[in-house]
């Protein structure tokens, strides 16, 4: 009888306990008008951006109005994103959960979207930790709590404070806050906010012609819309051997003629590399990858086919 390795037991349990406290999963990707393209990760029922809003235009290729970067600097811009008014992220609608600057199928998140992303979390107490990008790179010390097991990477982007004279950039290393779509009034809107000194995830209500960063929100769809996006001869199975090394098999089907995306992911939601890339036929397809380059842990494939994507996880054990 062959015996159980001690040390394969161990990498077992810690990839147990990675699976247990990783929060999310990485989904696919959003492209904006301008062409940026924007990582998602799932977290509950929720599918969020990754990064900062950094579009200058609209969804219908309207100029977005007042939009600026941190010291109206381009390397800024491509770490932290872009800063907006309430009013041109909203674009000019009062209306919570609009589209405002949001790529299609998309849009800027309510307080209760916002507090539901809290509350699977663990509550706004500890929720801010979940979602910052961990170190001090870009966060000031000791960017207290971050853990960014929540897949959203946040980063402290700073504002533009268009409110007080002088009007002036700010805060950037020190605070991440962004717009929700929730007004209190003529003047203010609701934002939430995280800082370098807490783990928290806090609320405040300030003045709209502040320039904070924006994230956005994948729209709902309904079963109903579900059943008929969805085609029904798209799968994704688990892939074979799981857990494996170095190789394993992902099988998928496609009922229509699409362009097809199959890539691999680490926990922390960053492409590794593109399995497939590149336009299908209608049919069933079988892939073989190697994971040789990298090291055990848990890791994701995700499948893009046309308007669907779907994702499943791995265990890569050396």
């Amino acid at each position: 009888m062959k015996t159980f390795n001690s040390t394969l037991l161990v990498i077992i349990f810690i990839i147990a306990a990675q699976i247990n406290f990783a929060q999310y999963t990485p989904d696919s990707t959003v492209t904006d008008y301008d062409g940026n393209v924007y990582r998602t990760v799932k977290i509950g029922n929720q599918i969020w951006m990754a990064e900062n809003l950094r579009s200058t235009h609209y969804a219908d290729g309207t100029l977005i109005p007042d939009v600026v970067s941190y010291n109206n600097s381009d390397s800024l811009e491509a770490i932290y994103g872009k800063l907006y008014t309430w009013h041109a992220a909203m674009k000019n609608s009062t209306s919570q959960k609009t589209q405002g600057a949001s790529p299609n199928g998309w849009h800027i998140p309510s307080d209760a979207e916002w507090k539901e992303l809290e509350n699977y979390l663990g509550g706004a107490a500890i929720a801010g930790g979940k979602m910052k990008d961990t170190g001090t790179q870009h966060w000031k010390a000791p960017n207290t709590g971050a853990t960014n097991s929540s897949g959203l990477s946040i980063l402290p982007g700073g504002e533009y404070d268009a409110y007080y004279t002088p009007h002036v950039f700010r805060i950037i290393n020190e605070y991440a806050v962004f717009w929700t779509s929730t007004q209190v009034g003529n003047l203010k809107a609701r934002e939430r906010f995280l800082t370098h000194n807490s783990a928290a995830s806090e609320i405040y209500d300030w003045f709209k012609v502040m320039k904070y960063s924006i994230r956005c929100i994948k729209d709902e769809i309904t079963d109903v819309e579900d059943e008929i996006i969805k085609p029904q001869g798209f799968k994704l199975n688990q892939n074979y051997p799981n857990p494996f090394n170095p190789t394993t098999n992902i099988e998928y089907s496609i009922n229509n003629d699409l362009h097809v995306k199959l890539s691999v992911y680490n926990v922390l939601g960053e492409l590794l590399f593109n399995v497939v890339n590149s336009f299908k036929t209608k049919g069933n397809y079988s892939e073989i990858i190697d994971m040789s380059n990298y090291n055990s842990g848990v890791y994701y494939y995700s499948l893009n086919a046309g308007n669907i994507t779907e994702t499943k996880k791995m265990i890569y054990l050396k």
